[in-house]
């Protein structure tokens, strides 16, 4: 994940000021109070009760069934029967989506029909439309080890004894980049680019290229990476169930599909274009390297500290980037021959997306990785980081694997930061 790399200007000046970060969605959650007075709060559905409710979920269930068959069978204009006429092309792209990703191990579940609709979702969809909770259920075939199960939201309006679909995806469920219109897949050998429209070159081109900076550094490496472009950030802000402007400063973030933290489940590489469209080449670059290696590494899941994390894929990213180290952490540099050098590695608290001088911490994080590396060679730092990655505690993995102390090793690490800053060290 990256912060804003808008001053870059061909350099990487500013390139670590964003310190692509990934965060356990859980960190990411935030409850927004509505105003009574907004103009756009939410209202409850209208409710039948007794034989009525009961029959209402089991047409919706019928229908979520039967767009479950047409997607299967690719049938357009089956799937377009269980619309109503504005919803129909949005259906009908799901129908070519389904067949353009090879989806598998398609559902469609109603979990919940009491979902509110907001004031402007009844002006969209009419007074007796109501929204039901949907476990969405897929796996994009050759990609994805196993299905990505999530909660969407589906917009159903009562009609001739039918319920038809309305809208798919809004309201705080996750809306897939594949259920919001037409979408296009780019795909050599282990890579897969699936962006929304017809514009994703560029970022095939980089996703090819990330696959070989990872393979230099962690050969043994060998599965797949699937990168996901939606058209806008607020298109980003749905697929990931995020609060708007979450990611107002990201450029990529390396996630599970559906939000989890259970192992196994599909991770892809999903972009911001409002950001990273803004990126030079050599920034564009190394940010989707970095979102690579926490792929390569199952950083999702990983029980590692933010320092190492983020320092590791840092550095697996920049190893043979050819951009001299003074460009890359210029702003940690800065900061120490201004304050001195850290005495202690980066805490998760000033790794806090919210922390002061973020950049310069990341920055810093990424020289102790890079340090590691110098000082015991690039194989003990990737065993140093499957070490910790597998359970071991970080202290018990700097004596077993570094003969040393976690104490020890900041000493060391803070004359070489001090030599860095003075334009001694390379």
């Amino acid at each position: 994940m990256l912060r804003n790399l808008l001053n870059q200007r061909g350099s990487l000046r500013d390139l670590l000021n964003h310190r692509w970060l990934r965060w356990p969605p859980v960190l990411l959650t935030a409850i927004v109070l509505l105003s009574g007075c907004s103009g756009n709060e939410s209202v409850a559905p209208p409710r039948p009760s007794g034989d009525s409710a009961d029959a209402r979920a089991a047409q919706a269930q019928t229908t979520l069934s039967d767009l479950v068959d047409a997607l299967e069978a690719h049938d357009a204009k089956a799937a377009s029967g269980l619309a109503v006429a504005d919803a129909r092309p949005n259906v009908a792209a799901l129908v070519s989506n389904a067949a353009t990703l090879d989806l598998r191990d398609l559902s469609m579940r109603l979990v919940d029909d009491e979902t509110a609709l907001s004031a402007s979702d009844r002006d969209r969809y009419g007074d007796t439309a109501w929204a039901a909770t949907v476990e969405l259920g897929y796996r994009i075939a050759g990609w994805d080890d196993q299905p990505t199960r999530l909660e969407t939201r589906v917009v159903f309006v009562p009609s001739g004894g039918r319920s038809l679909i309305a809208g798919v995806g809004g309201g705080d469920g996750r809306t897939p980049l594949w259920t919001t219109g037409p979408v296009t897949k780019l795909v050599a050998g282990r890579a897969l680019v699936v962006t929304s429209g017809d514009n994703g070159q560029r970022y095939f081109s980089l996703a090819r290229q990330a696959l070989v900076d990872v393979g230099k550094v962690l050969p043994g490496w060998h599965g797949r990476l699937v990168v996901e472009v939606p058209a806008s950030q607020d298109q980003l802000d749905q697929a990931l169930a995020a609060p708007a402007e979450q990611y107002a400063n990201i450029a990529a973030v390396t996630t599970s599909v559906d939000g989890s933290l259970v192992p196994g489940s599909p991770v892809h590489v999903f972009v911001n274009p409002e950001v990273f469209d803004k990126l030079g080449p050599r920034g564009a670059q190394v940010v989707l390297s970095h979102e690579t290696t926490h792929v390569a590494t199952d950083a999702t899941f990983a029980p590692v500290p933010t320092w190492l994390l983020e320092g590791f894929a840092d550095y697996v990213a920049l190893a043979h980037a050819g951009i001299p180290v003074g460009t890359a952490a210029s702003q940690i540099l800065a900061r120490i021959r201004k304050d001195g050098p850290p005495d202690h590695l980066p805490t998760s608290t000033e790794l806090d997306p919210t922390a002061n001088g973020l950049g310069a911490t990341y920055e810093e994080a990424w020289l102790a990785t890079r340090f590691i590396a110098r000082e015991y060679g690039e194989d003990k730092l990737i065993a140093f980081y499957r070490s910790v990655s597998g359970g071991q505690a970080v202290g018990d993995a700097f004596r077993r694997l570094l003969g040393t102390t976690e104490a020890a090793f900041v000493k060391r690490w803070r004359a070489d930061l001090r030599d860095l800053a003075g334009g001694v060290a390379g």
